[in-house]
């Protein structure tokens, strides 16, 4: 199973909201290609960066911390946040972005994750954030209506490889990450899924993956130093 550790970035810098809400951020560094650098050295061998100036606006827009992140080496990038077209998913990738998570795109417009798994076979997956079970959206500010595993099953459907799957009410509150509910997505849906929100322990890492999960994407725990990445790569690969 793979520990992900994850990048929020607001204004060239890497923050963390609380519970998706851009009035509750902190900001942990000003320079996020020197945080990526130390998650590689770290044993990171996939970063999540999440662009959220991105997802609020519809288009990537912190092009420049992506670039200098993908320029460190020893690490994937997958990114999520604002990619809502194939010319922008494009030109992530041509930035160094390993893979796309696409979220607000899986809902709203279905057509083009299957353009894109079309275009960029085995690069594209689905962000699925959700909030007392509906599924959210642009930056988690809007609902849809949607069940997670309807939405799961469609973008397997579409192409997608695998899902990471968030629960936006436990996300920065340490209260102990959903690997249930993610194991039970996994299985509903037929597709690997990476679960996300609420790490706060090493236990949180041990239970995804005695829950057969893909992985677990872990962000606050670390950056209060609730968690060494180092110990946590180990706890998966017990």
């Amino acid at each position: 199973m793979l520990v992900i550790p994850a990048i929020d970035l607001i204004g060239g810098e890497v923050v963390r909201l609380e519970k998706g809400d851009f009035a509750r951020k902190t900001v942990y560094a000003r320079d996020p290609a020197e945080k990526a650098a130390e998650l590689v050295r770290d044993g990171a061998s996939l970063v999540h960066v999440v662009d959220l100036d991105g997802a609020k606006a519809g288009w990537p827009v912190n092009l420049d911390a992506v670039r200098a992140i993908c320029a460190v080496p020893g690490a994937e990038v997958e990114l999520g946040g604002g990619l809502r077209s194939l010319p922008d998913i494009e030109k992530v990738l041509e930035l160094g972005v390993r893979y796309v998570v696409l979220g607000t795109a899986a809902v709203e417009r279905l057509d083009l994750v299957r353009q894109a798994c079309a275009r960029f076979p085995g690069r594209v997956r689905s962000g699925i954030d959700a909030r007392n079970g509906e599924v959210k959206i642009a930056g988690w500010l809007e609902g849809t209506g949607l069940g997670a595993a309807e939405v799961a099953r469609r973008v397997k459907e579409a192409g997608v490889g695998l899902v990471e799957y968030t629960d936006v009410g436990r996300d920065g509150m340490f209260t102990g990450v959903d690997a249930e509910g993610a194991a039970r997505l996994q299985a509903e849906a037929g597709v690997p899924v990476v679960a996300s929100g609420g790490v706060a322990s090493l236990d949180d890492v041990r239970a995804c993956r005695a829950a057969g999960l893909a992985g677990v994407i872990v962000g606050k725990a670390l950056y209060e130093g609730r968690i060494a990445l180092a110990d946590a790569v180990r706890a998966a690969a017990e």
